[in-house]
């Protein structure tokens, strides 16, 4: 895909840039909230066995409070998935729970997929999961790794994982 073609794709409104920074203000207040709050979600990160799984799981808490607290939409609840996963990573390498340099693209995508499946577990578990979204998500999902996987396949336009990733 051109690069004039993934720009257009990735142009948010601007009440999606509204949104997501009011999102993206809630989720840091989550993060950093003092006392129990906040130690939950820095214990969910700091006492995996796998870091990765951690951030994942931390990252489903923290999206699906913010989801509580507004409405948001596909494209916005995964940019602020996005931005909350760099918030989490760089408090993780601050404590020495992973070195910078372990932060790759192998382990971004392990954080995806714990972050994803702690979240649909988290819906179904409060009655709240779409079981519709969800087909269409995993779909996308299994397309989206499997471009990955095969970098000469012909992008599919406008997927939330392809404009989410660039």
């Amino acid at each position: 895909m051109d690069e004039t073609m993934q720009q257009n794709e990735l142009q948010a409104t601007p009440e999606e840039e509204a949104q997501l920074e009011q999102a993206f203000d809630i989720a840091i207040k989550v993060i950093h909230a003092p006392g129990k709050a906040g130690d939950n979600i820095a214990g969910m990160v700091l006492d995996a066995k796998q870091v990765q799984q951690g951030i994942g799981q931390a990252v489903a808490t923290v999206l699906i409070t913010v989801e509580k607290k507004m409405q948001l939409t596909d494209d916005v609840k995964l940019a602020l998935a996005e931005k909350i996963t760099d918030e989490l990573a760089a408090l993780a390498i601050q404590a020495g729970a992973v070195a910078k340099d372990e932060l790759n693209d192998q382990m971004t995508d392990a954080i995806a997929s714990h972050a994803m499946s702690a979240y649909i577990s988290m819906k179904e578990s409060l009655g709240e999961l779409n079981q519709d979204e969800l087909s269409a998500n995993v779909q996308e999902a299994q397309s989206f790794m499997g471009q990955q996987q095969k970098p000469a396949a012909p992008a599919k336009s406008g997927g939330l994982l392809q404009r989410a990733r660039g």
